[in-house]
């Protein structure tokens, strides 16, 4: 039996924690609108990555001169619509591995 990789996990893992990472920067910072905008300088290559990602969906927004800004309703908006994608493809594990155990037990 060959076993699956971890590194779509990890890499899943370390592309979260970069989306966590640059959020709580300008939640740190309050910079939820234009007027506060503030400097952001991605510290890896997944961060820098991630952020031009969530520049390129609205989600990190540039004011001017190199400072940007969150937008909420859109961070919020991105968080549901994976949550919608995410949340039945559990349920369906948790079911399966549910029937597979009672089918076990049942032997």
């Amino acid at each position: 039996m060959i076993a699956a990789s971890p590194v779509p996990s990890i890499v899943a893992g370390l592309v979260s924690r970069a989306r966590r990472r640059i959020a709580a920067h300008f939640f740190f910072h309050h910079a939820i609108d234009a007027e506060d905008a503030v400097a952001y300088l991605p510290q890896s290559a997944i961060e820098q990555r991630e952020f031009e990602r969530m520049r390129g969906t609205g989600v990190i927004r540039e004011a001017s001169g190199g400072r940007y800004w969150i937008d909420t309703a859109a961070y919020q908006a991105e968080i549901d619509a994976r949550r919608r994608k995410l949340v039945p493809i559990v349920i369906v594990l948790c079911v399966a591995i549910a029937a597979v155990i009672l089918l076990g037990y049942r032997s």
